[in-house]
C-alpha cells in the first residue's frame, strides 16, 4: 500500500474535519463559496485555503491564537513545512502541513508556489510601502496569484492559457481587498500597499488616509485603480472557459 492510501484511510478525514472546522470559524464567504464546486474540487479547495487562512492569521493576528494552532510564528511553520516537503510528513506535523503534503503531491502541483507564498506573508511584517506597480505585482504573485495557480491545478484546465488568466483573476481580487481595507491596513498595521508612484500622482496624502478624509484627490485616485482592478476582473474572468471541473 502507498503511503499516500495510508494516509487516506488513517489520517486524511480528521485532517479534511480540521480544515472544515477552521475555515467555517471565521464565518467565511470563500468557505461557503467551496459548495459551488463537485465534492472533489471541493474537499482539495477546504484543505488548500486553511493553509492560506492559517499563515495569514499568524502574521496579522499574532496576538490571537488560533483553534489548533501549534506555531507562534510564521518562521516556525515554514521551517515544519521545509521539512516535510523535503523529507515527508508524519502522524506529528500539523493538520494543515500535513494535509498540503498530500494534496500537492497528489494533483501534482510545485511547492514552490507555497514558498513564493510564505515569502509575500512574511514580507507583510517588515514592509509597509509600496513604490510601484511593478513592486505591488511582485507581492501580489505571491500573496494572490499563486493562489489562482493552485486552484487552476485543483479545478483541472484544458489549456496551460489558463494560468494566466488566473493570475490576472487573483490580482484582481488582491486589489478588491487593498481598496476595501485602505482604512483598516492604515489604522491597524500602518500599510499602504497601493503604489507611492500613483499616489503622488493623485496628490493624495497620508493625512487623508489617517483622517479618513475622502478628498477629491482620494476619491479620484480610488476611481483610477476601481476601474483598473475591474479591467482585471474582465481579463481573469474569461478564462474561465479553459477551466473544466470532471
Amino acid at each position: 500500500m502507498s503511503e499516500y492510501n495510508t494516509y487516506k484511510k488513517t489520517q486524511y478525514q480528521s485532517d479534511l474535519d480540521y480544515a472544515r472546522q477552521f475555515i467555517f470559524s471565521f464565518g467565511s464567504n470563500y468557505a461557503l463559496g467551496t459548495r459551488l464546486f463537485n465534492k472533489r474540487v471541493r474537499t482539495a479547495t477546504i484543505i488548500f485555503y486553511a493553509f492560506v487562512r492559517y499563515v495569514d492569521e499568524i502574521v496579522d493576528n499574532p496576538d490571537q491564537k488560533m483553534s489548533g494552532q501549534t506555531h507562534t510564528s510564521i518562521d516556525e511553520f515554514i521551517a515544519e513545512w521545509k521539512g516535510v516537503t523535503e523529507h515527508g510528513p508524519t502522524s506529528k506535523n500539523h493538520p494543515v502541513i500535513r494535509s498540503n503534503y498530500w494534496l500537492f503531491t497528489d494533483y501534482d502541483i510545485p511547492f514552490d508556489y507555497t514558498f513564493d507564498f510564505l515569502s509575500a506573508m512574511k514580507q507583510d511584517l517588515i514592509k509597509t510601502r509600496y513604490t510601484s506597480y511593478a513592486e505591488l505585482e511582485h507581492y501580489m504573485w505571491g500573496s494572490a496569484s499563486i493562489v489562482g495557480h493552485v486552484m487552476t491545478f485543483i479545478v483541472g484546465y484544458s489549456d496551460s492559457v489558463a494560468f494566466e488568466y488566473a493570475r490576472a483573476l487573483g490580482e484582481a481580487m488582491q486589489l478588491a481587498n487593498f481598496l476595501r481595507d485602505v482604512d483598516e491596513d492604515y489604522q491597524e498595521r500602518n500599510r499602504i500597499y497601493l503604489p507611492q508612484n500613483d499616489i503622488q500622482v493623485f496628490a493624495v496624502t497620508d493625512d487623508m488616509i489617517a483622517g479618513q478624509h475622502m478628498t477629491p484627490e482620494l476619491k479620484n485616485f480610488i476611481r483610477y485603480y476601481v476601474d483598473r482592478t475591474e479591467k482585471l476582473f474582465d481579463r481573469g474572468i474569461h478564462g474561465i472557459r479553459y477551466l473544466h471541473s470532471g
